[in-house]
């Protein structure tokens, strides 16, 4: 348990380093700082992966019985996810808020107490493993959705004030921007929609009702319908700009009031 904490607070340092590397970059346009920045969030991915299997090997099971290894890995889980989306894509901005988004859940996600949800029996059942899985890949996917979408909107802001500051000239482009938000949003949507699914499968089995109407639960719903309406827009009207990016903040906003447990 403690090298999974010395490694988890590694990645954090790591991650903070990054996200300052990323932020001299755009302040300062030119500086060689932007090149360490992926270097230094795949750095820190590595400790990160190493601590939660250190923290796995040290708890002897899948480190997803608490509310707290669950945003340990849901940090995780995002920052692999952007680091495949630059590689493949390469927007640097993605680091500006990817990286703070990451370190935000893995510094809740120590300071919670492990005693705040006690692992019980269902913790122990495949179905719920199933439904952490998907959950986390879905929001980790959901992170860069937010991202584009952030983004977009600020790129679209400074285009019509027709006097953008100078260091939006290192903004990708809006088409870029909706592109990436739509792709990751078709990702996330589908392991969110499963986790919904399972999980009322596993409240049936622990508590006899799939769905108990608990205010998480009805945010998780009013998530899930926002992000549907967006993905609804996007592929079946062709919607594109201002609107989907609204719909995806609020969405994504509604879905990390339930990740804590609002």
């Amino acid at each position: 348990m403690q090298a999974a904490l010395v490694l988890m607070r590694a990645a954090l340092v790591i991650y903070a380093a990054g996200f300052v590397t990323a932020l001299a970059a755009v302040l300062r346009e030119g500086t060689r700082a932007a090149r360490w920045t992926p270097r230094f969030a795949a750095a820190g991915a590595l400790f990160h992966t190493a601590g939660m299997f250190a923290l796995g090997w040290g708890l002897q099971r899948c480190p997803l019985g608490t509310l707290p290894e669950v945003l340990a890995a849901l940090a995780w889980v995002a920052v692999l996810i952007y680091l495949f989306v630059w590689w493949r894509y390469r927007v640097e901005v993605l680091h500006l808020v990817i990286l703070p988004l990451a370190m935000i859940v893995l510094i809740i996600s120590k300071i919670l107490p492990d005693e705040l949800i006690p692992v019980g029996p269902a913790m122990q059942q495949s179905l719920l493993r199933i439904h952490l899985g998907a959950i986390i890949f879905g929001v980790g996917a959901l992170f860069v959705t937010f991202a584009a979408s952030l983004v977009y909107l600020v790129v679209d802001r400074a285009l019509k004030a027709k006097r953008p500051a100078r260091y939006f000239r290192t903004l990708p482009s809006l088409a870029g921007c909706d592109r990436m938000g739509r792709l990751s949003l078709l990702c996330a949507f589908p392991l969110l929609t499963f986790g919904i699914v399972t999980g009322a499968a596993v409240n049936d089995a622990k508590y006899g009702t799939p769905w108990a109407w608990h205010a998480n639960e009805t945010l998780a719903i009013l998530a899930w319908f926002l992000l549907a309406v967006v993905v609804v827009a996007r592929i079946g009207w062709g919607w594109r700009g201002r609107k989907p990016a609204l719909l995806t903040l609020l969405g994504f906003g509604l879905v990390f009031l339930r990740m804590f447990g609002v």
